[in-house]
Formats: C-alpha cells, sequence, structure tokens
C-alpha cells in the first residue's frame, strides 16, 4: 500500500505594532478548520510562525482569500511557503523601484517639474494596473517629457524618499551574503544612483534619451517591460549561478506580476489593485523589514 506523503508548509504572520492575542486565536482557529495539523509555533512581539502539515498539497488559491480577509481584519501581513529545501536558502533579491524601493514614481515627478503632472500620472496609475499597454504608455508618458532640462533629474532624485525599512533590510541581507538587484520599467539614471547608495549588486532600467542637456522624448533602445524583467532576472541568476528556486521578487505593479510569479518567492509589496487580486504571496502593511521574517531571517539580524 502506498503511503501518502505528507506536505510541510510555513505560515508566517508579521505585524509592526505587534502580534494580538484576539489575531493569534483567529489563525489557530482557521488553520484548523481548514484541516492543517500545527507541527510546531514560534511567536515572538512582531511574528508568529506555524509550521503545519497536510496530507495533500494545500490549495494556495482556496486558501489566499481566507488569508486575505484575516490579514485585513488585523493589520497583519502573511505568507503561507511550502517548507521545501530552498525556504530558508533564498540568495538573491530583485527589487522593482518605482513604488516599491522608493515612495515615487519617477515618471510622475518629471513630469510634475516639467508642468505636465496632471496628464502623465493619470496614465501612470492606469498602466501600473495593467490597464494600458505598458510599453505604448511608456512611450507615451516619455514624449510629453520633452523639452525638459536633463538638470532637473538630480533635484528630483535628492528629494525621492526611500520606502520605510529599505536601507535596513538591504543593509541585513547585504552582510549574510545575499545578492541584490534592481529590476526597473524606469529610468537608470535614478536606478544606478539608488544602486551606489544602497551598495546594490545590479541595475537595469530604461534609458532616457537626451541631447544636449534635454530629454528628446524618447526611450533609448528597448523598452524594460514586464518579460525584460523576467529576461534580467534569468540573466543575473545564470551569471551568479544560482537557482531560480533561490530567487526572491519584490514589486508592486502590473508589470511585476510575471516577475513574481517566475521567481522562487515572489512578493506583492503594497500592490496595485490588480496586483493584490493576481498576486499569491504580498505584504500591504508593513515596511520593507517585514520580509526578513518571511525569509526566515531573525529581528535580531537586523542592523
Amino acid at each position: 500500500m502506498r503511503v501518502k506523503q505528507t506536505e510541510k508548509y510555513a505560515l508566517i504572520c508579521v505585524s509592526a505594532s505587534g502580534i494580538s492575542q484576539d489575531f493569534s486565536s483567529a489563525i489557530t482557529s482557521l488553520l484548523e478548520t481548514q484541516e492543517l495539523t500545527i507541527l510546531s509555533s514560534n511567536n515572538s512581539s512582531k511574528a508568529l510562525e506555524f509550521l503545519v502539515s497536510s496530507n495533500q498539497a494545500i490549495d494556495q488559491l482556496k486558501m489566499k482569500p481566507l488569508l486575505s480577509e484575516c490579514s485585513q481584519k488585523f493589520n497583519v501581513d502573511m505568507v503561507l511557503i511550502k517548507d521545501d529545501q530552498f525556504r530558508l536558502k533564498r540568495k538573491l533579491i530583485v527589487f522593482d523601484m518605482d513604488s516599491t524601493l522608493i515612495q515615487a514614481e519617477v515618471i510622475d515627478e518629471l513630469a510634475l517639474v516639467h508642468g505636465i503632472g496632471d496628464k502623465v500620472m493619470a496614465i501612470t496609475e492606469r498602466a501600473m494596473n495593467g490597464e494600458f499597454n505598458f510599453d505604448q504608455s511608456l512611450r507615451e508618458r516619455v514624449a510629453y517629457l520633452k523639452g525638459l532640462s536633463s538638470d532637473r533629474m538630480e533635484e528630483i532624485y535628492n528629494r525621492i524618499e526611500l520606502t520605510q525599512g529599505v536601507e535596513e533590510f538591504i543593509k541585513t541581507v547585504r552582510a549574510l551574503g545575499y545578492k541584490t538587484a534592481i529590476v526597473s520599467g524606469g529610468f537608470r539614471y535614478f536606478a544606478e544612483r539608488f544602486q551606489k547608495r544602497l551598495q546594490m549588486d545590479y541595475a537595469f532600467a530604461n534609458e532616457l534619451e537626451i541631447e544636449n542637456g534635454i530629454l528628446t522624448g524618447k526611450v533609448v533602445g528597448e523598452i524594460l517591460n514586464a518579460q525584460k524583467k523576467v529576461d534580467y532576472i534569468k540573466l543575473i541568476a545564470e551569471k551568479e549561478k544560482i537557482d531560480i528556486q533561490e530567487v526572491v521578487a519584490v514589486g508592486d505593479g502590473a508589470n511585476d506580476l510575471p516577475m513574481l510569479a517566475f521567481a522562487g518567492l515572489g512578493i506583492a509589496f503594497h500592490g496595485k489593485e490588480k496586483v493584490r487580486k493576481v498576486a499569491l504571496h504580498q505584504m500591504n502593511y508593513g515596511p520593507m523589514t517585514t520580509l526578513l521574517y518571511f525569509l526566515g531571517i531573525p529581528g535580531n539580524h537586523v542592523i
């Protein structure tokens, strides 16, 4: 007689404001109603982790709305990850830039200083929610920037703020040997500066055409779109001899969905509406340091 294979999963729950007893009771009850056996639990002030088992593979799509409802009720970020050989052995973390690594959409900031902010911001919002073809919408928005002095880019860079927790997160994972990369549908001028500032390993993004210190309203070469993000992840992984299952991808927009699905672990970070509906794993409440818990890195490693 063939013995059923037991599947194990880790459910990691994180809240910057602390894990409440009400939440602990609610999530424990949810696991029990889904006939999941709790093998162990580890509780700290900000995180609660369960190791659970099932006699069959867990239907994560079925679990997603149940976990989302609990997450929204208590403002707790949660991921349910298969407890396999890769869960605690990720090696490369790839970030989208705009509205993920930084608290801005750079193209909107450029448009604002050029006096056409409303036109461009309306397109950006819909493009990031997957309503427009990304390549076409980017070319259309960049065309509005024709005539803008490239000197204004330095001014914009200096005022953009990093997302809460990014500096601590990057310092921590770098110290532990992780490779880090920016793969952005934004612009290389900014991606390379944030790469240098955070001492990240790679940065890939679109290049704005500039002639005599003035933006021409065109993008140089092929556009770095959703498929190109996947291609760059493959490229970095091959160069670093890293298995795709050891890659973590983090992004917020619709053009990030393919790389989130492709990577071993894809996390939608404070994602747009469409992204929240589609992405299997997501965090919507906490700072970037929440990801340390998702990676199994204890809080006392935070620098």
